[in-house]
This record gives structure tokens, C-alpha cells and sequence, in this order.
């Protein structure tokens, strides 16, 4: 497979966690549903249905939180650099260990991107040596599985602004492509 068909069929995955994190702290979490109560006047409860109305068909939208700062203080980068989220679950360590150094030197080259790893690989040494933030999902047996779901959801609704790439494009084969990708993805990003 492709270094770009990946990249897509990631970038799907990740986009279909994104929608089921937002309905999520929509509907149970946080309890964003009100249900006004009897006694309100007509007007009151026009205003509400009107309301709902409006951010149902788009015309208004829910407040989202200020984007989560990704760039480390003790770490090399700009203040204002977008996160790279690296996704790098189910992979063997040292596949992961080649990436991370292969997505370190592509970082000498762009410094607008502070890279975010999101592993079940647990290294810890190696990614502090790195100055990157790392999530760590780690893969737990049946009956602790809805936690990781649970936890994927929300680190994709966490940087669902973020650039995307899988693990395989930090390998030494791929750097030209990754470079594309970047340039890609940073034009798409700016003219939506």
C-alpha cells in the first residue's frame, strides 16, 4: 500500500473518531441537551426550538475550546506550531524507534510543526530524549477495551485540527513523500 493511500484511509478513521467524540460530548458527557423547563413563556421556549434549529442546520455554531498548545517550553519549535499527530498503534518498537528518528530529522527541516505521537509502544526515555508530546494508548484486554476507545475518540476530537500521518511515513524510504504531504496538507489547511 502507498504511502498516500494510508495517509488517506487514516485521515478517514480519524475523521470518523473526531464525529463519534463530538456526539459523545454532546449527548452524554457533558450533557449539552437542555430540555427547558414547562414553565417558561412562549417566547422563552420559541427562542430555545429556534436555537436548536439554527446549529442543526449549521447556521450557528457550538463554542469550541481554544486548540490544545502542543509546543513543549523545553522543546525546539515556534510557539505558534500546529500539531503533527504521528499514529503509531499496532506497530512493532522498533519500527516506531526508526519513525520517530526519521520524523526528527524531517523536524530539523520544518519547524512549524510540533509533532504529537500517539503510540502503544511504551518508551519513555526515548520519546523525552525526543521533546515530543506523546499519548499514550495502551492495548489493555477485554474488559478494559472501552477505554481505549474511549481515549482514541477523544485524542482525535483533541487535534482534530491537526495534520495527520501514520507512523510508516517517518521510514527512510518515504522523506519525499512526507515532505508532500506536509506541503499538502498545510494548503488545505489554510485556504478551508
Amino acid at each position: 500500500m502507498s504511502l498516500e493511500n494510508e495517509t488517506t484511509r487514516l485521515r478517514r478513521r480519524f475523521r470518523k473518531l473526531v464525529r463519534a467524540a463530538h456526539r459523545d460530548r454532546l449527548r452524554e458527557r457533558y450533557g449539552l441537551v437542555f430540555h427547558p423547563p414547562k414553565d417558561l413563556s412562549f417566547y422563552r421556549r420559541a427562542r430555545i426550538a429556534i436555537g436548536r434549529l439554527r446549529r442543526r442546520l449549521g447556521l450557528k455554531r457550538y463554542v469550541d475550546p481554544e486548540p490544545w498548545p502542543v509546543a513543549l517550553k523545553h522543546a525546539p519549535g515556534t510557539d505558534r506550531a500546529r500539531p503533527l499527530v504521528i499514529w503509531a498503534l499496532g506497530v512493532d518498537r522498533e519500527t516506531v524507534l526508526r519513525a520517530c528518528k526519521g520524523f526528527q530529522r524531517l523536524q530539523v527541516e520544518a519547524h512549524d510543526f510540533a509533532p504529537v505521537l500517539v503510540t502503544d509502544v511504551a518508551d519513555f526515555a526515548f520519546y523525552s530524549r525526543l521533546g515530543w508530546l506523546v499519548e499514550y494508548v495502551p492495548a489493555l484486554s477485554e474488559p478494559a477495551t472501552s477505554y481505549q476507545r474511549r481515549k482514541l475518540r477523544h485524542l482525535a476530537w483533541r487535534y482534530r485540527d491537526a495534520l495527520v500521518l501514520p507512523v510508516s511515513a517517518g521510514l527512510d524510504d518515504n522523506v519525499t513523500s512526507v515532505k508532500t504531504l506536509l506541503l499538502r496538507g498545510t494548503l488545505r489547511e489554510r485556504t478551508v
